[in-house]
């Protein structure tokens, strides 16, 4: 799977998603060449993301800065989920909950060379 975020904020920018859980999501917030004082950030800010499945399919989440990794070039926010219980965090629960059951039994293809 190769889930991106857009912060719309920002303009649509894919943003890569490196990790994903029920409680929040940690996403690198640049994207290369940008100024890091263009778009400011900082721990406790909320604000709205798009949580995209597949080139044009993303579930709309709100969520809340909990910390900020700026030590090498592009920024990495790690964030929660502030409106848990809604339909649109169900349905991130279960796209997770498929996943983790169907990396029980999934086989990658190797091609030999």
């Amino acid at each position: 799977f190769s889930f991106f975020v857009v912060v719309p904020k920002k303009g649509f920018h894919r943003l890569r998603v490196v990790d994903v859980s029920d409680t929040g999501v940690g996403f690198d917030y640049d994207i290369i060449g940008e100024m890091k004082e263009a778009f400011p950030v900082t721990p406790g800010e909320a604000f709205e993301l798009q949580f995209y499945l597949n080139q044009t399919l993303f579930i709309p989440l709100h969520v809340k800065v909990m910390r900020i990794d700026d030590s090498k070039v592009i920024r990495r926010v790690g964030a929660e989920f502030t409106s848990t219980g809604t339909p649109e965090h169900a349905g991130l629960t279960a796209v997770l909950d498929m996943i983790d059951k169907v990396s029980e039994i999934v086989q990658f293809d190797s091609i030999a060379d």
